[in-house]
């Protein structure tokens, strides 16, 4: 069939305007999967041309009962009835029944709407992954990080992304000039006039590294901040922000070979590093032992590369429990 007219079809659907014939006719389309990612590009489109639509879930279930308790069976006397096949439903009960396949495919659709219109790319813990989007942009995602992309490709006005982690983007220049935005939760985000950034965006706080070119930030109270080449903004959960201006490059790229950067680092902060990248609970026992410092690169592709290191260098006990990894002075003999 030809493809417009599949496409009307299918609006007719979303509109509850399709006949049974038309209902027939998207079922059997459906059953093969290469139709399957058109269906959500229409209703991708569909949604986007009907933005005052929403779903009241509420209201549709309680309008709903009814149909279905007229449905439930009824003891009647029974009457003999001829030449009428068991199988024949009503014209009445066919349309309550699409009308139920339609209520449940639209509160579907409402509730999985992130899952049908964004893609996620994933790192497990103690991984780091590169992945190439539609426009040619770059990213790699270091450990326990996740990226939601619009699933059928950016629209004409902005090219948004959703990061949770860490990652460093190198971003492609559009030739009609599309801007580019990095949101995070917690109503930050970074807006792209350049190419090469790394964004932090943990339980913990936020942080942006500007390589190269120049980008906008967009802060939590309304605030915008517009960094340059080697400045480094951090930001807490309070919403107060720290600008550096000139910073290395080393201390927030050396993640992408599984490297460790410490410069004059609290075990406290090492401890929070460990989890996050590796997702096993640090426990440092002594509040003087957490604020001890440590200098230094170390590679470490697993939790216990770096323990072994820290055991070495501070002379501590690792005691592995049941829940969580404890680091520990050494008692002293008597």
């Amino acid at each position: 069939m030809n493809p417009s007219l599949t496409k009307t079809i299918v609006f007719d659907f979303f509109d509850g305007k399709a006949t049974a014939i038309q209902r027939k006719y998207i079922e059997a389309w459906l059953a093969d999967e290469a139709n399957q990612e058109t269906y959500y590009q229409y209703l991708d489109e569909w949604e986007s041309q009907r933005p005052q639509f929403a779903v009241d879930a509420d209201k549709a279930l309680d309008a709903f009962l009814p149909v279905l308790e007229d449905m439930t069976p009824r003891t009647s006397q029974p009457k003999l009835v001829q030449d009428t096949p068991s199988s024949w439903i009503s014209p009445w009960q066919n349309w309550r029944l699409a009308a139920s396949i339609l209520l449940v495919s639209l509160l579907g659709a409402f509730l999985f709407r992130s899952q049908l219109l964004y893609k996620s790319y994933q790192t497990a813990y103690g991984q780091t992954a590169t992945y190439q989007l539609s426009d040619g942009t770059s990213v790699v995602l270091n450990a326990n990080s996740t990226l939601r992309v619009p699933r059928f490709g950016f629209g004409n006005d902005t090219r948004n992304v959703f990061l949770e982690g860490e990652g460093e983007f190198t971003v492609t220049h559009t030739t009609n000039h599309q801007r580019f935005i990095v949101q995070t939760p917690g109503n930050f985000q970074v807006e792209v006039l350049g190419t090469e950034f790394v964004v932090y965006a943990r339980e913990r706080g936020k942080r942006v590294f500007l390589n190269k070119g120049k980008v906008k930030l967009g802060l939590p109270q309304g605030q915008q901040l517009y960094m340059k080449p080697g400045n480094v903004v951090t930001v807490a959960n309070s919403g107060r922000y720290q600008l550096t201006q000139v910073a290395p490059a080393r201390p927030y790229i050396a993640w992408k070979d599984h490297w460790f950067y410490f410069d004059n680092t609290s075990l406290a902060d090492v401890a929070i590093q460990i989890q996050e990248r590796f997702g096993v609970n640090v426990v440092v026992t002594d509040t003087a032992l957490a604020q001890r410092r440590i200098a230094g690169n170390f590679k470490a592709e697993k939790a216990d590369d770096l323990l072994q290191v820290l055991s070495e260098l501070l002379n501590l006990n690792i005691v592995k429990t049941r829940h969580q990894i404890e680091l520990r002075t050494p008692k002293q003999p008597f």
